[in-house]
């Protein structure tokens, strides 16, 4: 009976687990001379992803998801739009993609004096284990970069994604 009692209880404690957002290194799409240029400034960019990070780990700390390991790709515009997808495998629910993109959308953003600041950050839910993947590549962006000049110039990718 004890037994019994214990296999219950534990069955019940892993089922009622929720998700676990972690977040690791920061990939940044332009160089460190063009975000000099466009006015970044660390200290608030710190704060900027720190903030991201807690919001996103509030709102799916009571979901209940499966492992996913990836990047959140976030793209801020000098007039303080912010946008955002997510490149994470396996793919996580729409329902929670578009939980993240309104956290990011409120989330104030860090002041950019020109152009679009693009930028990925490791993410892993309910995972301790961050992707392999060196540079993030949200699906969309593949049939976008077939249609451009320059598929390197990730102002005007970020641009042709960027919803209306």
């Amino acid at each position: 009976m004890k037994l019994l009692l214990a296999t219950l209880l534990l069955c019940f404690s892993t089922l009622t687990q929720a998700a676990e957002a972690r977040f690791d290194s920061i990939y940044f799409f332009q160089s460190q001379a063009e975000l000099e240029k466009k006015g970044i400034n660390v200290d608030s960019f710190g704060r900027y992803t720190r903030a991201l990070q807690t919001q996103i780990y509030k709102a799916l700390k009571k979901a209940k998801m499966p492992e996913s390991a990836g990047y959140l790709v976030v793209a801020i515009r000098s007039d303080g739009e912010v946008t955002c997808w997510l490149d994470m495998t396996p793919a996580v629910h729409e329902y929670y993609d578009n939980q993240i993109y309104e956290i990011v959308k409120k989330v104030q953003p860090v002041s950019v004096e020109s152009g679009i600041l693009v930028f990925g950050m490791k993410m892993a839910i309910d995972t301790a284990v961050h992707t392999k993947k060196a540079v993030p590549a949200p699906a969309d962006w593949a049939e976008a970069k077939k249609k451009m000049n320059d598929p390197n110039n990730i102002e005007e990718l970020v641009l042709s994604r960027w919803p209306e």
